[in-house]
This record gives C-alpha cells, structure tokens and sequence, in this order.
C-alpha cells in the first residue's frame, strides 16, 4: 500500500497583517437588532449643543456671560486661582461618576457626539472602522492629564521663583466671562478640530478614538468609574451571543467581560445602554453591583493588542514627541491647541508603523483596506505609502521648525535675562541669524519668531524692516506679547510724516490696558495728545 501524499503544512498566518487585528467575535443567532436607546441619545446631545448654542447666543447678545461649562477651563482654577464654571461641573462630574458611573462621556459630551456623528457619517458610505488597541497609547489620557493639570504643581514645588501659583485659600469664585471664545480654538484651528479628533481619528483608529487615546477628562473618570457601584449586569438567562459586543460603540468586549465578571468592569464603559436595548434574552441591565476597582477588562488583556512589544514603545515614543515637541504650538495661521497635537500625535504614531510595516511585511491591510499584498503594494497602498510618507516629511519639517524656534527663544530670552550685560552687534546679529532661520524654515511665518526678529532688527537699527516685521505679526496675530513692540511701533506710526495716530493710540492703549503704570506709555500718551492739538 502505497504511503498518502504528503500534504504542504499550512503556511503560519501573520497575526500583524492587518491594523487594526482582525476582529474574533461573531455574534450568534444572526444579526443584531438596531438600539432602540441610540436614537434617545442622539436627541440627548442635540439638546447639549443646543444649549451650546443659547450659550454663546447669551453672550452675544448681553457681551457677558458664564465662564466656558468646559472641564479644560479648570486648568485656570490650577493656575490662576479662578473657581470658574468649568471648574465645578468638572468636579461636579467625577463625584456624580463616583455614584453612577461614567455617564458623562456617553450621553452629554460634546466631543463624543462629534465622534458619533463622524462614525455614523462613515457607516453611511460603508465604513465602519474597527478600534486600534494598543497597551501603551491607552495611557495618553493620563500624560495629557498630568501635563494639564499634575505638571503646573510639580513645576511650583520645584522651581517656585520660576511658576508661581495662587494658594487653594486665594481662590476666587468667577463664574462670568465677556469673552467666551478666549480659550477655544478660532476661525483655523476649529474646523481642523472638528476633521481630526472627528472624522480622521474614528475613520483610522476606531469609534471613540479620541476618548481612548487622549482625552485627559476620560482618565479621571475610568478612576472614578472604577469605584462606582453602578454597572451593566448580567442575568443567568444570557447564552452568549455576543449581540451586545457588536452593537457596543466604546469597543468594550461586554460578553466576555460579563461571562468572567458578572458585570462590565472595562472604565471605557460609557453607559450608553445599547448593550442593554438589543439583548433577545433581556439579560442586561443597569443596576447595582460590585465595584470594578483592579479587575481586568478583557480588551487590555495582551492577546487583543494589535502591537508587539518594540511596535507599542516606538507607537507610544513617537506619540509623544509629535505631540509634544512637534505639533504642540505650531503655527499654521493659528497655534495648534494642545489637544489638537494629541490626537495628531497618536495619528502620527499609528503612520510610522503602518510606514514600518509596509517595508518589512509581505501583507499589510489598514482598517478594511488591503495595502500590500503577497510582498507587492497594491494599487491602493501605492497611495496610500505616498500620503503617508508625505505626511512624515511634514512631520518631521515641523519638527526641525518648532527647535529652530525654541533655540531662537532661548538665545532671545537670554538677552534680556536679569544680570545680562550691554550686548554687542555681533551678538545681536548672531541671535537675528538664528530667528532668520526659524523665520525661513516656517511653512506659514510663525509671530513669535516674527516678533524676535522685528524686535532685532530695531536694536539694529534697521528700522524699515523692523517696521515691516511688526506689521506682519500684527496682521498675523492682531497684537504683540511684549509692550515694548506695541510702543515701538506706535512711535513709527506718530511720526509727523505718516500722521497715523488713531493707531498709535489704540497700540498704546492696549499697553495700558494690562499695565497701567507703564510708565513710557504713558508718557507717549501725552506726547499723542500735544501731537494732536
């Protein structure tokens, strides 16, 4: 009897293939049904942005309103000393999740409903992204925490010549503001908000990808929510099939964690209560149970990670210098806000992986596209390598663009530092070569650097392009950071042979505004007054 052929062993499959990983859980019995709860919410957080709305229509109309009902504004109670609105809904908010939960995120934020409107905008072209899960970038909320709101304390402690900050004892209670706009992103930086932490972050990294890779807010309440003794619970009438995994958007494994647990103890958790509306045995509901405290979620087990151990430290390495030291405060008609640079640093991250592996992997699929293939790119991945290599040029240009700045910074601020003697030309000359080329590096001209370099220019003595230098920042910007540019620019336009003293004025003015015992400008204020008779 002739031996049976030998059979070719089955070639191992690349668990890393695919970005995010190819998901295991099928549901049984079918398809799930559709949320009865979803359509609730969705009219919930209407009704927020409609408050929203009324809010700034409030301050239009009267010039004077509630400070921002924002948890970031709590940093300025830190800071400043001021017990605003944002403040006490802040902790407001972590004691009511401490007693129910965290309900906020789901059902009343504003940035979770843009996430929602993205990820809903998306399935309706057939998009329906999976979550990225990574052991290390699920920490970015508690960095981007600690910098808001840990790191102005630790700097007081350490240098406190350096960072004052107002003792608890000197705070005071201000809850109105006349400009409500003052610390949100403007005309620029808000829509580009909207694209990034909305559509690109869900579209590449899943549905509620800013809350589990940066938002700072979301750190305090997966603690507070730990300690909760309100949770999704499970009865003895459910058999698994998983329909409350699928329909669950914060991408919480809610039938194995209820299968191990009882309950859900994952804190991304956001009590939306889908998992609730399309169980077909009523298995789930919402009550009280055992707190999660240090039980472990079933998605930050190792086996869900799409990342080997050296991929999560280069992710989580490269998240944060593109977060910190390259996008934080770069200027592209508007600074780039803080948490705008999160969200485009962990988008970064991801790139310089799915790059990495492109080149030294024979199958590549992101998201639901397939990218390279049996060792050859795609039609597809062809553009795709091409915008992500371009977008890493970009990258990496900003970055070379933010220390050329910091280094003019430095060299800048050490002449005038207390004890600094009379300075040369030639060292005026090498501090205006090194803001020349933070000024010629920049895509857009960046006014802090344009501000240096006018200033420079003056003490050179190179007046018509000093001129020119402060105009340009002013356009730019529409004010100065130090006095001394509004005050040499006012004495450019009040002479007698430009005559453009309403100007002059309102540059003066405004120094007065925030120093009103500057005394040259108020003594140029004078000289404007007998200018003009």
């Amino acid at each position: 009897m002739s031996p049976a052929p030998a059979v070719p062993p089955t070639p191992a499959r690349d668990v890393h293939a695919s970005l995010p990983r190819v998901d295991r859980h099928k549901p049984k019995c079918g398809p799930a049904r559709p949320s009865n709860v979803s359509r609730r919410r969705a009219y919930v957080l209407i009704g927020v942005h409609v408050l929203i709305g009324l809010h700034f229509l409030h301050w239009a109309v009267t010039g004077k309103s509630v400070s921002p009902v924002e948890p970031s504004e709590a940093m300025q109670t830190v800071e400043l000393g001021r017990i605003n609105a944002g403040f006490l809904l802040f902790t407001a908010l972590i004691a009511g999740t401490l007693v129910f939960g965290r309900w906020f995120c789901g059902w009343a934020c504003h940035i979770v409903a843009l996430q929602d409107l993205c990820a809903w905008l998306l399935g309706r072209i057939g998009l329906k992204p999976r979550p990225v899960r990574s052991r290390l970038l699920v920490l970015a909320p508690w960095l981007v925490a600690g910098q808001m709101f840990a790191w102005p304390i630790v700097q007081h402690w350490l240098f406190p010549a350096e960072k004052t900050l107002p003792r608890v004892a000197d705070w005071q209670l201000e809850v109105m503001s006349t400009d409500l706009w003052a610390t949100f992103p403007k005309w620029i930086m808000a829509p580009m908000s909207v694209l990034v932490v909305g559509f690109l972050i869900v579209w590449w990294l899943g549905a509620k990808g800013f809350c589990t890779h940066g938002c700072p807010y979301g750190a305090f309440f997966a603690v507070a929510d730990r300690f909760s003794p309100m949770r999704i619970k499970v009865t003895p009438s459910c058999d698994a099939c998983g329909h409350c995994t699928t329909v669950c958007t914060s991408n919480v494994r809610v039938h194995e964690e209820v299968a191990k647990h009882g309950r859900i103890v994952d804190p991304g958790c956001m009590k939306c209560l889908d998992c609730v509306s399309v169980c077909p045995k009523e298995a789930l509901h919402y009550g009280i149970g055992k707190p999660a405290f240090f039980a472990t979620s079933q998605q930050r087990v190792q086996a869900r990670s799409d990342f080997t151990w050296p991929e999560e430290i280069a992710v989580a390495l490269v998240a944060f210098v593109a977060t910190q030291w390259t996008f934080r405060g770069a200027w592209f008609g508007e600074g780039v806000p803080f948490l705008l640079s999160v969200a485009t640093g962990v988008i970064t991250a991801v790139f310089v992986l799915l790059v990495w592996r492109l080149v030294r992997r024979r199958d590549v699929t992101f998201q639901h596209t397939v990218l390279k293939e049996g060792g050859r790119l795609t039609h597809t991945g062809r553009w795709g390598g091409a915008l992500l290599v371009g977008w890493l040029l970009f990258t990496a240009h900003t970055f070379v663009a933010q220390r050329l700045k910091d280094a003019a910074i430095a060299e800048f601020r050490a002449l005038a530092a207390p004890g600094a003697s009379a300075v040369a030309p030639a060292a005026l000359q090498s501090v205006l070569a090194t803001t020349e080329r933070a000024h010629a590096w920049d895509l857009v001209d960046d006014p802090v650097v344009g501000e240096m370099r006018a200033l420079l220019l003056r003490r050179l003595g190179r007046h018509a392009d000093a001129e020119a230098a402060f105009l340009a920042v002013l356009d730019a910007r529409g004010g100065f950071s130090y006095a001394e540019s509004d005050l040499i620019l006012a004495s450019y336009f009040m002479d007698p042979a430009r005559r453009r003293y309403d100007e002059a004025e309102r540059l003066i003015d405004a120094v007065l505004a925030r120093m009103p015992d500057h005394s040259q400008a108020r003594e140029m204020k004078k000289f404007l007054v007998q200018r003009r008779k």
